[in-house]
Protein backbone atom coordinates (compact mmCIF):
# COMPACT_ATOMS: atom_id res chain seq x y z
CA UNK A 1 0.00 0.00 0.00
CA UNK A 2 1.22 3.56 -0.61
CA UNK A 3 0.68 4.26 3.09
CA UNK A 4 3.38 1.69 3.96
CA UNK A 5 5.91 3.90 2.19
CA UNK A 6 5.60 6.55 4.92
CA UNK A 7 6.88 4.15 7.61
CA UNK A 8 10.64 4.54 8.03
CA UNK A 9 12.33 1.14 7.56
CA UNK A 10 13.96 1.30 10.99
CA UNK A 11 10.53 1.38 12.65
CA UNK A 12 8.78 -1.96 12.87
CA UNK A 13 5.20 -2.56 14.07
CA UNK A 14 5.10 -4.08 17.54
CA UNK A 15 1.47 -5.15 17.60
CA UNK A 16 0.29 -8.51 16.27
CA UNK A 17 -3.30 -9.78 16.29
CA UNK A 18 -3.50 -13.55 16.15
CA UNK A 19 -5.97 -16.35 16.66
CA UNK A 20 -6.29 -20.10 16.05
CA UNK A 21 -8.76 -22.08 13.93
CA UNK A 22 -11.96 -23.06 15.70
CA UNK A 23 -12.87 -25.62 13.04
CA UNK A 24 -11.70 -26.95 9.67
CA UNK A 25 -14.38 -28.00 7.19
CA UNK A 26 -14.57 -29.34 3.64
CA UNK A 27 -17.46 -28.13 1.48
CA UNK A 28 -18.48 -29.24 -2.02
CA UNK A 29 -18.68 -27.16 -5.19
CA UNK A 30 -21.81 -25.01 -5.09
CA UNK A 31 -22.08 -24.91 -1.29
CA UNK A 32 -22.98 -21.47 0.05
CA UNK A 33 -21.34 -20.05 3.14
CA UNK A 34 -22.32 -17.50 5.76
CA UNK A 35 -25.30 -15.17 6.11
CA UNK A 36 -27.09 -14.71 2.81
CA UNK A 37 -24.78 -17.25 1.19
CA UNK A 38 -22.37 -14.46 0.27
CA UNK A 39 -19.76 -17.03 -0.77
CA UNK A 40 -20.43 -19.89 -3.16
CA UNK A 41 -17.70 -22.52 -3.52
CA UNK A 42 -16.50 -22.69 -7.12
CA UNK A 43 -14.63 -25.94 -6.39
CA UNK A 44 -14.33 -28.41 -3.52
CA UNK A 45 -13.16 -26.03 -0.79
CA UNK A 46 -11.46 -26.37 2.57
CA UNK A 47 -12.54 -23.73 5.07
CA UNK A 48 -10.97 -22.58 8.31
CA UNK A 49 -13.48 -21.10 10.73
CA UNK A 50 -11.97 -18.47 13.04
CA UNK A 51 -13.41 -17.33 16.39
CA UNK A 52 -13.16 -13.66 15.38
CA UNK A 53 -15.85 -11.30 14.14
CA UNK A 54 -17.05 -7.74 14.13
CA UNK A 55 -17.75 -7.93 17.90
CA UNK A 56 -13.98 -8.28 18.29
CA UNK A 57 -13.20 -5.36 15.97
CA UNK A 58 -12.63 -7.46 12.84
CA UNK A 59 -14.71 -5.12 10.76
CA UNK A 60 -17.62 -5.94 8.44
CA UNK A 61 -15.98 -3.53 6.00
CA UNK A 62 -13.25 -6.13 5.43
CA UNK A 63 -15.73 -8.39 3.59
CA UNK A 64 -14.63 -9.38 0.13
CA UNK A 65 -11.09 -8.06 0.65
CA UNK A 66 -9.58 -9.39 3.86
CA UNK A 67 -6.82 -11.94 4.03
CA UNK A 68 -5.16 -13.69 6.95
CA UNK A 69 -1.78 -15.37 7.25
CA UNK A 70 -1.55 -19.07 8.00
CA UNK A 71 1.57 -21.18 7.56
CA UNK A 72 3.27 -18.07 6.17
CA UNK A 73 0.81 -17.66 3.32
CA UNK A 74 -2.08 -15.31 2.61
CA UNK A 75 -5.55 -16.84 2.57
CA UNK A 76 -8.79 -15.00 1.67
CA UNK A 77 -11.59 -14.41 4.15
CA UNK A 78 -14.82 -15.51 2.45
CA UNK A 79 -18.51 -14.87 3.09
CA UNK A 80 -19.84 -12.42 5.64
CA UNK A 81 -17.85 -11.47 8.68
CA UNK A 82 -20.21 -12.49 11.46
CA UNK A 83 -20.44 -11.17 15.01
CA UNK A 84 -18.23 -13.92 16.44
CA UNK A 85 -16.84 -15.81 13.43
CA UNK A 86 -15.31 -15.51 10.00
CA UNK A 87 -14.41 -18.10 7.38
CA UNK A 88 -11.18 -18.43 5.41
CA UNK A 89 -10.53 -20.40 2.21
CA UNK A 90 -7.44 -22.54 2.87
CA UNK A 91 -7.88 -24.89 -0.11
CA UNK A 92 -4.48 -23.92 -1.55
CA UNK A 93 -2.56 -24.12 1.74
CA UNK A 94 -1.69 -27.71 2.65
CA UNK A 95 -1.61 -29.16 6.14
CA UNK A 96 -3.44 -26.37 8.00
CA UNK A 97 -4.30 -27.77 11.42
CA UNK A 98 -6.17 -26.85 14.56
CA UNK A 99 -3.68 -25.05 16.80
CA UNK A 100 -1.95 -23.25 13.92
CA UNK A 101 -1.28 -19.57 14.51
CA UNK A 102 -3.43 -17.38 12.26
CA UNK A 103 -2.33 -13.75 11.89
CA UNK A 104 -5.04 -11.13 11.42
CA UNK A 105 -2.57 -8.23 11.64
CA UNK A 106 1.19 -8.52 11.80
CA UNK A 107 3.91 -10.64 10.22
CA UNK A 108 4.33 -14.36 9.74
CA UNK A 109 7.21 -15.72 7.70
CA UNK A 110 7.90 -13.38 4.79
CA UNK A 111 4.34 -12.00 4.69
CA UNK A 112 2.86 -9.09 6.66
CA UNK A 113 -0.62 -7.62 7.07
CA UNK A 114 -0.22 -4.03 8.24
CA UNK A 115 -2.73 -1.74 9.91
CA UNK A 116 -2.48 0.32 6.71
CA UNK A 117 -3.66 -2.64 4.62
CA UNK A 118 -6.51 -3.47 7.00
CA UNK A 119 -7.55 0.19 7.00
CA UNK A 120 -7.62 0.23 3.20
CA UNK A 121 -10.01 -2.75 3.23
CA UNK A 122 -12.37 -0.88 5.56
CA UNK A 123 -12.00 2.58 4.02
CA UNK A 124 -10.63 4.08 7.20
CA UNK A 125 -7.34 5.22 8.74
CA UNK A 126 -4.74 2.86 10.25
CA UNK A 127 -5.15 4.27 13.79
CA UNK A 128 -8.78 3.13 13.86
CA UNK A 129 -7.87 -0.54 13.39
CA UNK A 130 -6.11 -1.21 16.74
CA UNK A 131 -8.47 1.19 18.53
CA UNK A 132 -11.44 -0.92 17.41
CA UNK A 133 -10.11 -4.22 18.79
CA UNK A 134 -12.55 -5.01 21.58
CA UNK A 135 -11.86 -5.68 25.22
CA UNK A 136 -12.82 -9.33 24.83
CA UNK A 137 -9.70 -9.95 22.71
CA UNK A 138 -7.01 -11.18 25.09
CA UNK A 139 -3.75 -9.28 25.25
CA UNK A 140 -0.27 -10.34 26.13
CA UNK A 141 2.59 -7.91 26.49
CA UNK A 142 6.15 -8.91 25.65
CA UNK A 143 9.15 -6.66 26.11
CA UNK A 144 11.36 -6.76 23.05
CA UNK A 145 14.12 -4.30 22.39
CA UNK A 146 16.58 -4.47 19.52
Amino acid sequence: SPMDAIRPPELQPLMRWTTEPLQLKNIPTGARVSYGGHFTAQRPTRLMILPVGYRDGYRKGFEGQAQVLVRGQRAPVVGSICMDLCMVDITDIPNVALGDEVVLMGAQGDEELTAYELASWAGTIPYEIPCAISDRVSRSYVETFA
